[in-house]
């Protein structure tokens, strides 16, 4: 979701897939994203503002993937330990990126609250 999400274009309210088709809303919903449709959008025009770029794209991709507070994992806290160096990773980037702006790493990292949600509904 959170890839596809970078790829929306708002003037046209379009999202385009990494293999370049391009859908609008409606095209979206009956393509079987039904209900979620509506909260895709929305959340891809919340990602708008933060101009996130390819790399703080990839490390929240991988922060969200590595998670250890998933159902029925093994040894949570091993993967909390694989999470850590990503998350470090990206503070340091965002804090190199955009010095003058220290609150966009918690902002960038509420977005995995989002993407739960939106996860969780689809479920």
């Amino acid at each position: 979701i959170l890839r596809i999400c970078t790829r929306y274009t708002p003037e046209q309210d379009t999202m385009t897939f990494s293999d370049g088709l391009t859908l609008n809303r409606t095209q979206m919903h009956n393509a079987g994203f039904g209900p979620l449709t509506d909260l895709v959008f929305t959340f891809a025009n919340q990602l708008l503002p933060l101009e996130m770029d390819d790399t703080e794209t990839g490390l929240l991709s991988a922060i969200c993937l590595i998670c250890g507070d998933r159902q029925d994992l093994e040894e949570p806290v091993k993967v909390d330990k694989l999470q850590e160096p990503l998350l470090e990773a990206l503070k340091i980037y965002i804090r190199k990126r955009r010095p003058n702006k220290p609150h966009m790493f918690p902002k960038i990292l509420m977005k995995i609250t989002d993407l739960r949600s939106i996860s969780a509904k689809g479920t």
